[in-house]
């Protein structure tokens, strides 16, 4: 077994006295020196962090801003083309409906024309034929026709 006598008294109080000056002198600086590092290195990386997740923050607002505005000028892109398109729909309509309005007149000035036609040349074909009656009979068609 040990034994204990009062040699280790001094041993204990010189280990104390020794562990408050080293404690003092030496562990308690090189503990503040390595918290203040730590703090350092670890206070830059969050604040690196901070500035990542910031710039992260700005690009995807950004990205948002840019893909909205393409939804928006595809949007505007939309409607002008269905703009134009009923545009050109009224064009045709108006141009089949003048088209027809020229037909429809064409054949009304032609029906016209034939009407005008047939008059005269039944007036003609009756001239002709009091002339043929005339020159066969030798007379006029018109003495005839008083007798």
């Amino acid at each position: 077994m040990v034994s204990l006598d009062w040699s280790i008294v001094p041993a204990i109080i010189i280990f104390l006295l020794l562990i408050f000056v080293l404690n003092q002198l030496l562990f308690k600086p090189l503990q503040r020196v390595q918290a203040e590092r730590e703090g350092r290195t670890s206070g830059l990386m969050n604040e690196a962090q901070a500035k990542m997740d910031h710039q992260l923050s700005l690009m995807n607002k950004y990205q948002a801003t840019l893909k909205n505005a393409r939804m928006e000028a595809y949007r505007r892109q939309e409607q002008l083309r269905n703009e134009a398109m009923k545009k050109r729909a009224e064009v045709l309509v108006k141009a089949r409906t003048a088209g027809e309005q020229m037909i429809q007149d064409s054949r009304a000035s032609i029906l016209s024309q034939v009407e005008t036609a047939k008059r005269q040349l039944d007036q003609e074909a009756q001239e002709l034929a009091r002339g043929i009656t005339a020159a066969v009979l030798g007379r006029s068609v018109l003495d005839a026709d008083s007798t």
